[in-house]
């Protein structure tokens, strides 16, 4: 496209170039023409005399999406690009332009794109009269600010979201440099932890508790790896009541001018009671499980150690009822007492275990083993004297054990009655032992009796309902328990055994726990 133009003489003043522009507009539409499609992003002209007839040039209609060759009427086309509202506004500026004889005016008009979306122009306009000075047609240029209209809204969102945060009383704002040197904290923070001016500049990492440093490290180590992404911790501080809380921090690295963390952006709030009622809570399910347990061996003790003692009361008041004598009938008399006191003292262990409170190491109390194992013998008496064990105890007076009482007398009277219940059909014997070993106070319960085939059933020996022998009394319950009861109490227990030689059991109490 070319355009001639006429020459102006000037004398180094720039006034000649209006003068020369002039002429090109005068001269013909080129130039008029240029301005409306490269300058402007719309130019709509209006018939005010007949409201429904509009006009807007092709860059009008490609603002809004729309291909200028494809529209059949404008007419029809307008309404869906302004709203009669729109409409009105504009006509308000058009009667203030005419009534202070500026016949201008200047308006923010939003339109309607085609994808639904909301296109912002921004509208300066000239009203166009007759001869009789009676407004005929408005003529208005258009420019497009939808960009920086939404760049305003956005930044006047952006500027009070965070004029709230930093003026929020229950979140601290802090930033350090790359250094860890605070360089900033808000009111609050200032507030609650005693702080003043002097903070700025200080190392951030000695106002939290020495315990959380390494992890707070970690957190800031993973803001350099990581920078403009939020990283989560929750670290201590004293406040300046001396109490230490709990605070849950953000923490974000923010880049420098070249492209490397230059601060650190830490917002944080006090979870303190969250965190205690949280550790309550632990605290409880803790004491639940504990009490879970104890209720547990509860019931086993019931149902299988108080069946021992019940059978062995049975025998004794079957073999007074056919005592020969007198004398042999108050020998029975003798040891059914010494088996109703032992089950008398079995039932006091028991209620304390289910009355207590706290961990089940905080029931153990001194025993002195040889003694306990003697108690357990005298309540087996009639198993023993019925089944012809020879039963040989080596266990050093004044050997005492850590225990709780009713695990004691449990695993005692479950390892003893199992190496009677399956003892060696010829000369069955049962030695028991114990001695001191690296902390420990081991128990041994050794036997000639049937044995267990460990190659098949090592990993079944202490499993809940297993039973190795043909013995239709057996449960599966005794060697689980007393594990189960050993272990509770900080120990373990180890078997020996072959089938056909007898088993030896160890239990080793702690003595430390």
């Amino acid at each position: 496209m070319t355009t001639s133009f006429t020459s102006f003489e000037h004398d180094g003043a720039v006034d000649y170039l209006g003068q020369e522009l002039q002429v090109l507009q005068q001269s013909g539409g080129t130039v008029l023409d240029f301005i409306w499609e490269s300058a402007l992003d719309g130019v709509w002209y209006w018939d005010l005399d007949e409201a429904a007839h509009k006009w807007g040039n092709d860059n009008f209609w490609r603002t809004l999406g729309y291909d200028p060759a494809a529209l059949p009427n404008q007419t029809e086309a307008w309404p869906a690009v302004i709203s009669p509202d729109e409409v009105a506004a504009v006509q308000r500026g058009i009667a203030a332009g005419v009534a202070d004889g500026s016949h201008t005016y200047h308006q923010l008009v939003q339109c309607a794109h085609r994808n639904g979306s909301v296109v912002c122009l921004h509208c300066r306009g000239l009203v166009v009269c007759d001869g009789a000075g009676r407004p005929r047609r408005a003529l208005g240029v258009l420019v497009d600010i939808t960009q920086r209209r939404n760049a305003e809204v956005y930044a006047r969102e952006v500027a009070g979201h965070y004029s709230a945060i930093l003026s929020n009383q229950s979140v601290y704002i802090v930033k350090t440099d790359a250094q860890g040197l605070y360089t900033y904290v808000n009111d609050f923070f200032f507030e609650r932890f005693g702080a003043d001016s002097k903070i700025i500049g200080t190392p951030s990492l000695l106002t939290i508790v020495e315990e959380d440093r390494p992890k707070c490290l970690a957190v800031v180590g993973q803001c350099f790896l990581e920078p403009e992404v939020p990283h989560q911790v929750v670290l201590r501080k004293p406040c300046k009541d001396h109490q230490v809380r709990s605070n849950h921090w953000e923490f974000k690295g923010l880049l420098g001018a070249d492209g490397q963390v230059a601060e650190i952006l830490c917002v944080g709030y006090d979870v303190t009671l969250l965190i205690d009622q949280l550790e309550q809570s632990k605290r409880l399910l803790t004491t639940t499980t504990q009490q879970n347990a104890r209720l547990q061996n509860f019931a086993y003790i019931i149902s299988h150690n108080i069946r021992s003692h019940s059978a062995n009361l049975t025998a004794l008041v079957t073999l007074m009822q056919a005592a020969p004598d007198a004398e042999n009938a108050a020998l029975f008399l003798q040891m059914l007492k010494t088996s109703t006191d032992k089950l008398a003292e079995t039932i006091v262990n028991l209620n304390e275990i289910v009355t207590a409170d706290g961990p089940v190491q905080h029931l153990r109390e001194p025993r002195e083993l040889r003694r306990e194992v003697d108690r357990t013998l005298e309540a087996l008496n009639v198993f023993i004297y019925q089944s012809g064990v020879a039963v040989a105890v080596d266990i050093p007076a004044g050997l005492t054990v850590p225990v709780v009482p009713a695990y004691l007398d449990s695993i005692l009277l479950n390892l003893l009655s199992n190496a009677i219940k399956y003892r060696a059909a010829d000369a069955p014997r049962v030695a028991l032992g114990g001695y001191r070993e690296g902390g420990y106070v081991v128990l041994t319960v050794g036997d000639n009796g049937l044995g267990i085939d460990l190659a098949r059933h090592r990993d079944k020996v202490f499993g809940m309902y297993k039973t190795f022998h043909a013995n239709a009394d057996a449960r599966g319950l005794g060697l689980f328990i007393a594990k189960s009861q050993v272990e509770a109490m900080g120990g373990r227990i180890e078997l020996e055994s072959a089938v056909g030689v007898g088993s030896t059991f160890k239990v080793y109490f702690n003595e430390s726990v």
